[in-house]
């Protein structure tokens, strides 16, 4: 189960130090409210969800130790209360959670490590953070500092295109196997061929016939100063759920690049590439001097966002 996690905010300045350095101290503190004993001995609306933190949830203190800065902490302990700091306007920030030091971790708010969707703008003094997963992969992100070098403008962008790649691909792939099982997979390939420039795709051993390891026979005409030169490739098509282990169809790949004369194998499995598969593609490759390239899993996907992308979105064919 994924831990909690809370924005405590709304600090003035003449207290930011204080809280700041209790932080460090094991404390993160949470007041400014007219609160005068610990909420288990008097029930207080306005404080009451401090009593549902609990160890291993996080919490992030927004604009400490100075605006736009946050300082995020794991909690190891219940909440409890005791004379707080003194503030300029008394003693305040009595409630507290028992935190690590050894898990704080400052970063700007606008840090492109963190992922936009993690709401470090709250409106209240204490709000959840309901994106758990992103703020925990923004965690990681910051602790090795990936994406240190990345401009701040393209923030938003690195993390739309590592959403696509780990979210939006893999369920793409996924609906295009549970839509294409069989045949209707390399006639759905076949399709994608054709809408590349200067690509002659050719659907083989349909029928009665025998397809002598290609399923698709694939030309690219690529005319040079007048003279138009062509390199066949022979496709394998593989709808696959799971890890892809089969190893037939590199053999098969090897068959068909021998009976049809062909430049290259290619195979295109909606399937997990394994190790086992890689390592026998590239044996395969290097024993007949012909290359052998494999498209596996989300890379299905992005392959035809790429050359088809009509046969995805929109309502017609044309």
């Amino acid at each position: 189960m994924l831990p909690q996690v809370f924005t405590f905010a709304k600090v003035p300045d003449t207290a930011r130090s204080s809280i700041y350095n209790a932080i460090k101290e094991g404390k993160s503190r949470f007041g400014m409210w007219d609160q005068e004993v610990s909420l288990r001995e008097q029930y207080h609306g306005a404080n009451g969800f401090l009593l549902n933190i609990k160890p291993g949830d996080w919490i992030v203190h927004v604009n400490l130790p100075a605006y736009g800065q946050c300082v995020a902490v794991q909690v190891c302990g219940e909440y409890d209360f005791d004379q707080g700091v003194e503030c300029a306007w008394g003693r305040d920030f009595c409630n507290y959670l028992t935190v690590d030091p050894s898990t704080l971790i400052e970063f700007s708010r606008n840090d492109t490590n963190v992922l936009p969707s993690v709401n470090l703008r709250p409106m209240r003094r204490g709000q959840r953070v309901l994106n758990v997963a992103d703020f925990l992969t923004s965690i990681e992100n910051l602790k090795t500092s990936r994406y240190n070098d990345i401009t701040p403008s393209l923030r938003s962008i690195i993390h739309l295109r590592e959403r696509v790649n780990q979210d939006v691909l893999p369920r793409l792939t996924q609906a295009i196997q549970e839509m294409n099982k069989g045949k209707d997979f390399e006639i759905f390939l076949h399709e994608v061929f054709m809408q590349m420039p200067h690509t002659v795709s050719v659907k083989n051993g349909f029928g009665w016939r025998t397809d002598h390891g290609a399923d698709l026979l694939v030309d690219f005409q690529n005319p040079i100063g007048g003279v138009t030169l062509s390199t066949r490739l022979v496709v394998q098509a593989k709808s696959y759920s799971g890890a892809h282990h089969d190893l037939n169809a590199v053999d098969q790949i090897v068959e068909g690049m021998e009976k049809y004369n062909a430049d290259g194998g290619l195979l295109i499995t909606t399937g997990q590439a394994t190790e086992t598969l890689e390592n026998y593609a590239a044996e395969k490759s290097e024993a007949c001097g012909r290359t052998i390239d494999l498209i596996a899993g989300p890379e299905v996907g992005r392959f035809v966002l790429r050359h088809a992308p009509h046969l995805l979105i929109g309502n017609d064919f044309t």
